[in-house]
């Protein structure tokens, strides 16, 4: 390709890309307005709750309104004095209390304060990010984009690992990772429970030996997940050595903190003396009271942020002129850090608006949850990447949420890399369309560890051409009689109801519940109920509260399937919810393209046995007759057992049977 042919295709993606990034910009606002959080809220009586993973949990009471508030919004907390980043925890309607996770210290009852949900200032850095790459490319590397987009044809190979450890993956895991280590583009699919967080931690690590690694992902969770593999393939004496960097871990409280850049600020600090640790400890002394310094736990930069905090309330100027030249050290180890480090890992949106990522440039990257990364980030990341990039994920499971159905949304932001570089085709609705089984740009992991052989056996046929294969383990593994049940309830003659732009199923609420208490009083503890629909969700949750409380299963979720893609139960209930009378858009997946990933989701999450909630002649008066759902209730009706809504009682025959 000739120098004018890249920089044209390059100038392309860049152009195609902000142009969806600005429809989503106007279709979130809109949907905003909706939401009622189309400008900011004030937050009053505020107070810090907990800390946890380098967080800070702090709840606001709002003013009463009809706010949609959900768990997992963006929120920007703004003070007179400062601002802030956090993710919305939970939402009291009743009380009109939001609880919030926050990076930073407010102070223990912060000041009157804004809360903004509107997140289209994440997409704005994205498009400066992007606009920046077409006004500089020499700053980036369009080759890695144009390869990893599918606009440039990659050297594919195979190379060896150089680090013990890699005897231990399966067969298809060692394939993968020997394509991945001699190719300049490789994707890894990897369906549900074959081990793909196992692969990727070997993959870094075996990078890393060969360069610098960025690993990137949609969601703190994954890349938790990835931060710890890497480190357990490595050994503590790479932690200690500041060779790995989680960036971003403020925000999850499931991570490392071992792991995280404050971590390694704390060590770098430690390693040159005590002169910044003693700089702070001093000032604590200064502005503290012993109560308060008991409490000053954390990293030097956390406490340093709480001095922050305290001296701009109190508008102390010369307390702000010496923590800003502490600042400014500490800052100095932070890049240093990132700078230095063998495998830094941060989130897609992490990486669009901190200056100090988007100035690193790495030898590889490693694009975790490819199919859920917007190619907008993904072009971010494989522009700061000189050589090797790594795309790993499951096209058949959840792609990107986008909110907007602008054409070039639609083409820029739906559509996943696995796509986009030609790995599968677009499948007209119902159709299965996969890559070839020897696929050189593709390689599949096929050995799975997560379901029992019936369940697999459902999901393999429908969403993996047969493909998968059940690990010995699974296969010798003890479990219940029947891991396929069909809770019918067509008895209880149940109908939806529409609400609030969702749908619930009263009858189907009732029917869950009842199986639920079943399950807890035999033993089962580990359950997660998975619907469509958020208003489900909520009155699902509501009535676990109001009859069972502690009573329910121990360790149950109550989720929307979008919420529970990654996560894994030993019983997983999913509740089909569609009813008559009105027809099911949601569920047709001739008219929701998306349904049958999220169908996919819902199966794959269970190790020993799937309940699938349906009114099954109902659903064949809201579905076409060969709807993939209907297929499924067959499928379960045939090879797995029908158990009565009317007849609950009977349930207890369905655990006692599980070893």
């Amino acid at each position: 390709m000739t120098e004018v042919a890249l920089d044209h295709e390059f100038a392309a993606i860049l152009d195609g890309c902000l142009e969806a990034l600005g429809e989503e910009v106007m279709a979130v606002q809109e949907e905003l307005a909706r939401r009622g959080l189309d400008r900011p809220l004030p937050g009053l009586q505020g107070r810090v709750q907990d800390s946890a993973g380098g967080s800070f949990f702090y709840e606001w009471k709002v003013p009463d309104g009809t706010y949609d508030i959900r768990p997992d919004d963006a929120v920007r907390i703004r003070t007179e004095a400062s601002e802030a980043q956090g993710f919305v925890l939970g939402y009291q309607r009743a009380r009109s209390v939001v609880r919030v996770a926050v990076g930073d210290w407010l102070g223990r009852h912060p000041e009157p304060v804004e809360l903004e949900f509107d997140p289209t200032w994440l997409l704005a850095a994205l498009a400066m990010r992007l606009e920046a790459m077409r006004e500089e490319p020499g700053r980036f590397h369009p080759d890695t984009v144009l390869r990893l987009f599918g606009r440039a044809y990659p050297e594919l190979g195979e190379d060896a690992p150089r680090l013990s450890g890699s005897e231990t993956l399966n067969a298809s895991q060692r394939h993968a990772l020997g394509r991945l280590l001699g190719s300049d583009v490789h994707f890894v699919w990897g369906p549900p429970g074959t081990g793909k967080t196992l692969l990727l931690g070997h993959a870094v690590a075996e990078l890393a030996e060969r360069g610098s690694v960025l690993v990137a992902a949609t969601t703190n969770g994954a890349l938790d997940e990835a931060a710890a593999r890497v480190a357990e393939v490595l050994g503590r004496g790479a932690v200690e050595a500041n060779r790995i960097v989680r960036v971003g871990a403020e925000y999850s409280g499931t991570g490392d903190p071992s792991l995280s850049l404050d971590a390694a600020v704390e060590r770098r600090v430690h390693d040159r003396g005590r002169r910044v640790s003693d700089a702070v400890e001093e000032m604590e002394r200064e502005m503290l009271s012993r109560a308060q310094r008991r409490e000053a736990d954390g990293s030097i930069r956390r406490r340093h942020g709480r001095l922050v905090a305290m001296a701009r309330s109190a508008r102390d100027e010369e307390a702000m002129r010496r923590l800003s030249r502490i600042a400014g050290e500490l800052q100095k180890q932070a890049v240093l850090a990132l700078r230095e480090a063998d495998i830094v890992l941060s989130t897609l949106a992490r990486l669009a608006v901190w200056d100090d990522l988007a100035a690193l440039r790495f030898d590889s990257l490693v694009l975790d949850e490819a199919s859920t990364s917007p190619l907008p980030y993904v072009c971010l990341a494989a522009a700061q990447t000189a050589g090797r990039a790594v795309a790993i994920g499951d096209f058949q499971q959840l792609p990107a949420v986008v909110v907007s159905r602008g054409e070039s949304a639609e083409r820029w932001l739906s559509r996943d890399a696995f796509r986009e570089a030609g790995v599968v085709g677009d499948a007209p609705p119902g159709e299965l369309v996969l890559p070839a089984a020897h696929d050189q740009l593709c390689a599949m992991l096929t050995e799975q560890y997560r379901m029992a052989p019936p369940v697999r056996e459902l999901v393999s046929d429908l969403f993996y051409g047969g493909r998968l294969e059940d690990a010995a383990e699974v296969v010798e593994r003890k479990g219940p009689a029947w891991p396929l049940v069909l809770l019918d309830t067509d008895s209880l003659d149940p109908s939806v109801q529409r609400r609030e732009g969702s749908r619930a199923n009263a009858e189907h609420v009732e029917a869950v519940v009842r199986f639920l208490e079943v399950a807890a009083r035999e033993g089962i503890d580990d359950v997660a109920v998975v619907v469509p629909y958020r208003l489900q969700a909520r009155r699902l949750a509501q009535l676990v509260r109001t009859r069972l409380g502690r009573a329910a299963p121990r360790d149950l979720e109550v989720s929307t399937v979008h919420r529970f893609q990654g996560r894994e139960k030993s019983l997983v209930v999913f509740d089909t919810v569609d009813a008559p009378p009105d027809r099911s858009w949601f569920l047709h997946e001739g008219r929701n393209r998306d349904f049958p990933r999220l169908l996919n989701v819902a199966l794959s999450r269970t190790r020993f046995m799937l309940v699938v909630v349906a009114a099954v002649e109902g659903l064949r008066q809201v579905l076409p007759e060969e709807a993939l759902l209907n297929r499924v209730v067959d499928r379960i009706r045939e090879r797995g057992t029908v158990l009565d809504a009317k007849h609950i009682a009977d349930a207890p025959r369905l655990f006692r049977e599980v070893s």
